[in-house]
């Protein structure tokens, strides 16, 4: 098969110049008449660029020709070239780097040989869902809807954990690491690949992952958040969210290569051009009480705690106000205690009793006071 289709290119070919000198030919036969008519230097040299063009359009058109019988790999793929056919079987010839041609020009891609191209880009898988009218469906975005339902971690002298329901997105590249002999690259195609591209060449990618890829990570996650109480992860205390998907994407990247056949799918730091294949990376982008009266009925303790705390803190400033105004009448209490004990504060009161005395005295026209020699007051009203 390979061989007619060589053959089939040669005869193309050779059609195809035939015709780009009949072209030139034919241009320069018409432009040589007119030359035999015309006698300025400028009509002949229009005449050698007319040719000129003539010739390049010819060039571009073999060119063109020539292009028709190799392949190309996308800009963001990998190439596998298989020849395929009754004489040929399945037989690898080689890797076609990103965006570059196929194998040498002798080994031209027949009817039935292959191109196999694979995405040396970052690929990414989201799992998320909703309820729309009752039923779970795939969130907007989402590669699949498949629930995630977790029990969590149960609270002390509880029998078991309340569930939580999880959302995830997986960052992964391809391992399209290619030598010589096809390597990761040929090693996945042949073990995984093209067992989902025969049954359907369209959706082989995405079937794959959903085989794959989606039962081993909802399996891991499980495992994982079963460790975590569901109030501390739903609410990411002390960022166990963190926590728990490195813990994921550790065990999903051994596992998946695992179920997979071999080390094929790697983080986003992976360089096609080392044999390094670094960890996946899992980011939790969701994560809530599957059953909605939980959050409801967290909802409402909250609210109360919320509450309570107000409250509190409401009476602790009544007692505060209630221990400062005790206060304040027992530091003046001790003053006036101070005060009494006071011998010049005793004389001073003394002093203003006997002041007030003499100002009642004055103030009565039929009393007298008498003032003896100690100072002492007598007063008399007859």
């Amino acid at each position: 098969m390979k061989g007619v289709y060589i053959l089939a290119c040669l005869v193309a070919l050779g059609f195809v110049t035939w015709v780009a000198v009949l072209i030139v030919n034919g241009i320069r036969g018409r432009r040589a008449r007119k030359l035999r008519e015309k006698k300025s230097e400028g009509e002949r040299d229009q005449l050698n660029r007319s040719t000129r063009v003539a010739a390049a359009l010819a060039g571009a058109t073999l060119l063109l020709g020539l292009g028709a019988c190799s392949s190309v790999a996308d800009p963001d793929a990998v190439g596998l070239f298989y020849e395929k056919g009754t004489s040929d079987g399945y037989k690898f010839l080689k890797c076609v780097d990103p965006g570059g041609t196929g194998p040498a020009t002798t080994d031209f891609l027949g009817d039935e040989d292959e191109l196999i191209q694979l995405p040396t880009s970052l690929r990414t898988w989201t799992i998320d869902g909703t309820f729309v009218n009752g039923a779970w469906v795939p969130a907007p975005g989402a590669d699949s809807g498949d629930e995630i339902v977790v029990s969590a971690k149960p609270e002390e002298n509880q029998p078991s954990g309340v569930q939580v329901r999880v959302a995830t997105k997986t960052s992964f590249n391809l391992n399209t690491f290619c030598g010589s002999d096809g390597g990761v690259a040929r090693q996945f195609w042949e073990k995984v690949g093209r067992r989902y591209y025969v049954v359907d060449p369209v959706n082989w990618w995405r079937n794959m992952l959903n085989a794959e890829l989606v039962p081993t990570q909802k399996t891991i996650i499980r495992d994982v958040i079963r460790g975590y109480n569901a109030d501390q992860f739903i609410a990411n205390v002390n960022n166990v969210q963190a926590e728990a998907q490195k813990l994921i994407a550790e065990r999903l990247a051994v596992e998946f290569n695992r179920v997979a056949g071999g080390n094929f799918f790697c983080g986003p730091s992976f360089d096609r051009a080392k044999s390094e294949c670094p960890a996946l990376e899992l980011l939790v982008i969701g994560a809530e009480y599957a059953d909605p009266g939980i959050q409801a009925a967290r909802n409402e303790k909250v609210k109360a705690i919320e509450l309570a705390a107000a409250k509190l803190e409401t009476a602790k400033g009544e007692a505060a106000a209630l221990v400062a105004e005790a206060q304040g009448k027992r530091d003046a209490a001790a003053a006036i205690a101070s005060l009494y004990n006071s011998p010049g504060w005793v004389q001073l009161q003394m002093q203003i009793m006997q002041l007030e005395a003499v100002k009642a005295c004055g103030a009565n026209p039929n009393c007298h006071m008498f003032v003896g020699n100690s100072g002492a007051q007598i007063f008399s009203t007859r």
